[in-house]
């Protein structure tokens, strides 16, 4: 019951107008009931200057893999904003770790993100601008967590 809930962690998509404004409404509404916030995904990625996120902690999309650290800061009342692209040696890298628990919905599947990012600047998709440009996994860490998904 989110009304019962000392925070709310928000995800967000940015493809387009009516899931933004979703998620405004949503911020607007935890804020109207004195709830912390965490927002997370590609809006706050996209537009971490809007007038709407100041003072909020926002995590990236590719620091999602810290998600308990900046819940735990913004539980004590401070604002935390992680947005940086990870890289190594100048080359982007993927984005949250590969081997984050997961729970599946069907024990038989898995599915494992071989990249992030995107190729193309629709016109209608601010994706590209949350997500920036493709970047892979690496092999060694994709076959990795295939080994631990057949475990």
């Amino acid at each position: 019951d989110p009304s019962e809930a000392d925070l709310w962690l928000l995800n967000s998509c940015t493809v387009k107008n009516p899931a933004e404004d979703h998620f405004r409404n949503s911020i607007k509404k935890a804020q109207d009931q004195q709830k912390k916030v965490v927002l997370a995904g590609c809006v706050p990625q996209a537009q971490p200057r809007m007038d709407y996120l100041k003072g909020l902690s926002i995590i990236g999309v590719q620091q999602i893999d810290r998600v308990v650290e900046v819940v735990d800061e913004a539980v004590k009342g401070h604002s935390v904003r992680l947005l940086g692209q990870k890289k190594d040696g100048g080359k982007r890298l993927g984005g949250a770790r590969l081997d984050l628990p997961k729970i599946r919905k069907n024990p038989l599947i898995e599915i494992i993100s071989i990249n992030t990012g995107c190729l193309n600047a629709c016109t209608y998709c601010k994706t590209k601008h949350a997500r920036g440009d493709l970047a892979s996994y690496p092999v060694e860490e994709l076959v990795e967590r295939a080994r631990q998904s057949f475990q």
